[in-house]
């Protein structure tokens, strides 16, 4: 018993120095390889992979989820008779609201949780561009590295609100609802005028004035359509309430350019993202980045950077990205 363990030993060892002294795989001319040339990049997931090298097709998923999800809970809502084949209120109360009530309601979070989700990578990857554009062309006016950040932190708490709105119904839940749609549509619009700007003091370095016009358009059509929603909505709130008409009679005029205005001011929220297709035509994304710290995972690095094997058994190189 005593020998079969000391054979097994020695077969490790054995094993262990071949791996060793097993020739490595020249590099190139000597240099640094490509990070898109290193190995396992075949084994990885197709979607990251669309991610990387096609990453100005995310804008335009994002703006098609969303858009569908509104209208396949709308279209259970009016399936189920919930409510009626007109322009109710995105999501809300009574009978004149598309997510209120089972199961367009269950869909509906679901839905816009992810599109949500969808919206802050948006944000986000938009922040890392520009983060990049800063750095490569030496940008020193440390206002737009401080308006980026504020895009970055504005953007996501708008994205926070679409989820809030989805997942907190103002017939049980209406401070945390009103919240919910004061951070997508207040903090919506105020994160496209900033990133416009930011756009617009860029737009020599990313060359690409017509994107930032664009985005400004949307920011004024944005703006225009949100004032008449929360006007409108506003007054027909106050006469329905004062008994003054219903959506059926005298306030169907309001009624109508305040769901119609609602509809429209989440669109062309959403229809922001498509403006960053053209700029992120331009770049390729990478992801987050894993590393080991040195002093947990202890190895011999070679100064040509060949992969090594401790002795411990664990493989790396130079660098201690995963």
């Amino acid at each position: 018993m005593i020998g079969t363990s000391k054979a097994m030993t020695e077969g490790v060892a054995e094993e262990r120095r071949q791996i060793l002294d097993s020739p490595r795989p020249p590099r190139s001319n000597g240099t640094h390889t490509n990070e898109e040339d290193q190995p396992g990049q075949e084994d990885m997931a197709f979607c990251m992979m669309l991610m990387r090298k096609k990453v100005h097709f995310f804008p335009v998923f994002t703006w098609i989820f969303i858009i569908v999800s509104f209208f396949i809970c709308y279209g259970i809502a009016v399936a189920h008779g919930h409510v009626e084949p007109d322009f109710p209120y995105i999501s809300g109360c009574r009978c004149s609201y598309t997510a209120i009530k089972t199961p367009e309601r269950c869909y509906f979070s679901q839905l816009i949780n992810f599109g949500a989700c969808l919206l802050a990578g948006n944000v986000f990857i938009r922040y890392l561009q520009m983060k990049e554009v800063f750095s490569k062309h030496n940008t020193a006016d440390p206002s737009h590295r401080r308006l980026n950040i504020a895009c970055l932190v504005v953007g996501f708490l708008s994205a926070l609100g679409f989820s809030m709105v989805a997942n907190f119904q103002t017939q049980v839940m209406r401070p945390l609802h009103y919240t919910g749609a004061g951070l997508a549509f207040v903090f919506g619009m105020c994160y496209c005028w900033m990133s416009s700007a930011l756009t617009w003091k860029q737009r020599v370095n990313m060359n690409n004035t017509y994107v930032a016009v664009l985005q400004l358009i949307n920011s004024v059509v944005l703006t225009v359509f949100l004032v008449v929603f929360g006007v409108s909505k506003a007054i027909y709130k106050y006469k329905e309430t004062h008994g003054m008409g219903t959506k059926w009679d005298t306030l169907k005029t309001v009624y109508l350019l305040s769901t119609i205005t609602e509809w429209l001011t989440a669109t062309f929220i959403v229809t922001f993202v498509l403006t960053y297709y053209p700029d992120f035509k331009k770049i390729r994304f990478y992801g987050p980045r894993v590393k080991f710290n040195t002093d947990v995972y202890p190895r011999s690095t070679a100064s040509n950077g060949d992969v090594h094997v401790n002795a411990d058994g664990l493989q790396g190189n130079n660098e201690e990205r995963v």
